[in-house]
């Protein structure tokens, strides 16, 4: 906000001169400015100057995250879907790649289906989303079809959503870190492996269904596991194996974890006692 008012002092102030200092600004300079700003304030910074008028449609940053929804929370715009109709301005509207998108659906607002979330997932799908968060704390999601075509994405953070990839699905090819809670993969793949040839760090928390997540990672160097049911034992066995794995933390699969022992080559922990095999 602050950044914000000095953004408009500077072009109110040189419009007397016909000068606008910021819009002269290159490009590298400018795209930094509006990414370092709520997408609230970004978009209001249309009424800067002419020029201005549609370069927040360019930034490739979009955080809709939970203090973008809180600020609908206090204004009580959750009612008439008026969350979901400006979300969806500023998805039609952006005009460019997205490389980092973090959503947050909240609890307060009533989507029957969830279809108008697809929809922005088609829209990142075709533009080179590099880094997905999303925050739900709404009725389940189902990731769609269209988010395993985003080949370019390194981050993935998923909550209270299933994740269930089409069986002609091969992997991600440039994913590197994967934090994943509250998920449910679904039904069974058909054994179908999921390759993540760049995935370095894999965190798993309360996930059901985990034996049909049947992932290719030779390069994972840090595994976290926790609260998932037994069924997680074959996947974390097979990961264990994993010739740069260097840390690994298991918690609640004791039950289940003698195998784990025949694994010599590191050191974890196993319901937070640490363990040097």
């Amino acid at each position: 906000m602050v950044l914000l008012n000095v953004m408009t002092d500077l072009v109110t102030s040189s419009a007397a001169d016909d000068e606008d200092i910021i819009s002269n600004l290159s490009e590298d300079l400018l795209d930094p400015i509006l990414e370092r700003l709520p997408v609230k304030d970004a978009v209001r910074t249309c009424v800067l100057s002419r020029k201005w008028r549609y370069r927040w449609t360019t930034i490739k940053t979009l955080f809709l995250d939970k203090q973008f929804s809180q600020q609908f929370l206090k204004i009580g715009a959750f009612s008439c879907n008026g969350f979901i109709r400006v979300l969806n301005q500023i998805m039609i509207l952006h005009n460019g790649p997205i490389f980092k998108f973090h959503l947050h659906i909240p609890k307060q607002i009533f989507i029957d289906s969830l279809k108008e979330v697809d929809q922005w997932m088609l829209i990142l799908s075709r533009n080179n989303v590099r880094e997905l968060h999303i925050v739900n704390s709404n009725r389940i999601y189902h990731i769609p079809s269209s988010v395993f075509s985003c080949l370019q994405l390194r981050n993935l953070y998923l909550s209270a959503c299933i994740l269930n990839p089409p069986l002609a699905f091969k992997g991600f090819p440039n994913l590197q870190e994967i934090y994943l809670v509250y998920v449910n993969f679904g039904g069974n793949s058909g054994g179908t492996v999921i390759n993540l040839p760049q995935l370095k760090r894999l965190k798993l928390y309360s996930c059901g269904n985990v034996n049909n997540f049947n992932i290719k990672a030779e390069k994972l160097q840090n595994l976290w596991v926790t609260g998932c049911p037994l069924d997680a034992k074959a996947m974390v066995l097979q990961l264990l194996h994993s010739e740069h794995l260097y840390a690994v933390h298991i918690s609640r699969l004791s039950r289940s974890i003698k195998d784990l022992f025949q694994v010599k080559r590191f050191s974890f922990t196993i319901d937070s006692y640490f363990l040097k095999v």
